[in-house]
């Protein structure tokens, strides 16, 4: 299980990974991502062309996980975003 240290890291690496993928030079145009920290989720929410997409996890969730999941989050809402 991850304990607070190793979560806070995870925000932090998925704050940083967020920011890279609004890079307007990105395959498929400019995307902005938020990550929003809530009492019981972490929220991705991926906006492009006017369009959103959301995802979240439960700190549960977060708290079982041996890696980052986080940037796969990240990278689910943005994938879905594009349909």
């Amino acid at each position: 299980m991850a304990d607070s240290a190793t979560i806070l890291e995870w925000l932090k690496e998925a704050g940083a990974y967020a920011y890279e993928c609004e890079d307007p030079e990105r395959v498929g145009g400019h995307v902005w991502v938020d990550v929003v920290v809530r009492r019981s989720t972490v929220v991705v929410r991926a906006t492009r062309s006017g369009k959103q997409e959301y995802n979240s996890l439960t700190w549960s969730e977060i708290e079982r996980a041996e890696m980052n999941p986080l940037t796969q989050l990240i990278d689910d809402t943005i994938a879905g975003n594009v349909r």
